[in-house]
Order: structure tokens, then C-alpha cells, then sequence
């Protein structure tokens, strides 16, 4: 019986939670700003980008060498761009082009996350670069590439770990509960994906347990591109892909003409 009780106030508590507080759980973003230098990544500098509504996003860059394209990069909802800063630093020594916008409400970014804003910034920035782009999103930032790319926006894309949707991705952590009618935030990637027509790579850990792999696999069947790629990565899980191998199939995707 208590063991009764405790399942009904803990799927009450939950409901109420997401209700009252979706963004923030949604977008658990920290707001420290640190400089490239000081997260290790001297190779790249920082700017600051206006919004059309006068917010000043954070945003870590470095020029592509010649001929090289420039990854556009949109990150997960946890961390901040010091926790990328290895993994961008990489990507400038093999001569990529980096522009590495910090979200609303991230990583010294002014402003309040929510799902169209979002979109919008990110497009702003994507579409103020010069020369090929390559959109690459993980997690979070793979739904937001995903909507920016089945609108036309950029050459080719990497998506890392994309979920169907954030109704979907909510019940697959909480299949007790019916929390999808509650959400204001949706980030609907499956129902926008069939407009990606860019060459397209997507990695996804079998071992994920906060995206599962199925829907990494329903994104990559129902994406428009006739050219597509899905690396799936064995006996890893969500925060585990950047190893050497992995790297070595992205860098022969990013390496291509677009």
C-alpha cells in the first residue's frame, strides 16, 4: 500500500514539475561565462552576436583554413561550450571553420531559452557565414540543426544522438507518466526531417539511455537525404561518442566536397 501511495505522489509531483517548470528542465543551462582561453581552447576566440530582439549571445569561433568548410556547432542541453572547448579546439587543428553559438541563458549568453527563439538565433548565425557550412548538432542542438536544415540552411549535416521529438523523449524517460499534452516546447524533429535534403551523418550510441537508439533510427529513415550515413556506435552511451574511431568516420564525412 505505501508503496502504492509513494508511485501516485511521485507521478503527481512529476506532472506538477514539468508543468510548472518545463524550461527549466528542458534548458538546464549554466551561465557562467568562460573564455576559450580559459577552457583550454586558445585557438578559438570569443564574440558576441546581436539578436533580432537586442539579446547578446555568446558565440566561440576560429576561421576555416582554405577551402575548408565552417561547422556550424548547436550543443546538448547540459554543459556549457567550456565543456566543448576540446572537441571544438579539434576540430580548428584539423582546419575546419568553427562558429559556436552559446544558447540564451548559456555560457554568459543574455536572454531566456525557449524553442522558437532558439531556432531563430540559431539560423541567424548559421546564415551569416560565408563559404560551405556544415550544421552539426548534438542532442539538443541536433534537433535545433534539424529544424534549421529542413529549411534550407546549410551544406551538409552531422546529427549526434537526435531524438523524434521532445514529447517522445519525455515519455521514453517517463513511460508512467502523460506529460505530452503539457509541454510547450516540442522541438518536432520527425516531422520536419523529410525536408533535410543535405548530406547527412548521424551517431548514436547503442548503449544511449536518455536518447534511445530507435529513435536515431526513425530520424535517419525518414530524412529527405539521398545521401545519409548512420554510424552506430557499439557498447557506448549518450555522453561516450567522441572516441578515436567515431572521429575518424566524421572527419572522413566532414573531409568531403559540398
Amino acid at each position: 500500500m505505501l508503496k502504492t501511495l509513494f508511485a501516485i505522489l511521485s507521478t503527481s509531483y512529476i506532472a506538477w514539475y514539468f508543468e510548472n517548470h518545463e524550461l527549466s528542465v528542458i534548458y538546464p543551462f549554466e551561465s557562467t561565462r568562460v573564455t576559450p582561453s580559459e577552457a583550454g581552447a586558445p585557438v578559438l576566440s570569443e564574440t558576441l552576436f546581436e539578436t533580432q530582439d537586442g539579446e547578446q549571445l555568446v558565440v566561440w569561433r576560429a576561421a576555416a583554413s582554405a577551402g575548408q568548410p565552417t561547422i556550424v556547432y548547436f550543443s546538448g542541453n547540459a554543459g556549457t561550450l567550456k565543456d566543448r572547448g576540446t572537441r571544438l579546439a579539434e576540430f580548428v587543428d584539423a582546419g575546419y571553420g568553427v562558429v559556436a553559438p552559446a544558447y540564451r541563458g548559456s555560457s554568459g549568453s543574455t536572454g531566456s531559452p525557449e524553442e522558437a527563439l532558439l531556432i531563430s538565433d540559431a539560423t541567424a548565425v548559421a546564415e551569416g557565414q560565408t563559404g560551405p557550412v556544415i550544421l552539426y548538432g548534438e542532442s539538443l542542438g541536433a534537433a535545433v540543426a534539424i529544424q534549421l536544415a529542413a529549411h534550407g540552411v546549410g551544406d551538409a549535416v552531422v546529427l549526434e544522438a537526435p531524438f523524434t521529438s521532445l514529447v517522445d523523449l519525455v515519455a521514453a524517460q517517463y513511460p508512467m507518466e502523460n506529460l505530452g499534452e503539457t509541454l510547450t516546447q516540442r522541438w518536432e524533429s520527425l516531422a520536419v526531417v523529410e525536408g533535410l535534403k543535405q548530406p547527412l551523418l548521424i551517431i548514436h550510441g547503442e548503449e544511449d539511455q536518455l536518447v534511445p537508439l530507435e529513435m536515431g533510427q526513425a530520424i535517419f529513415q525518414a530524412a529527405g537525404s539521398d545521401d545519409k550515413t548512420f554510424l552506430r556506435v557499439a557498447q557506448l552511451g549518450h555522453n561516450e561518442l567522441w572516441t578515436e574511431a567515431v572521429q575518424t568516420e566524421l572527419f572522413t564525412f566532414l573531409d568531403r566536397d559540398f
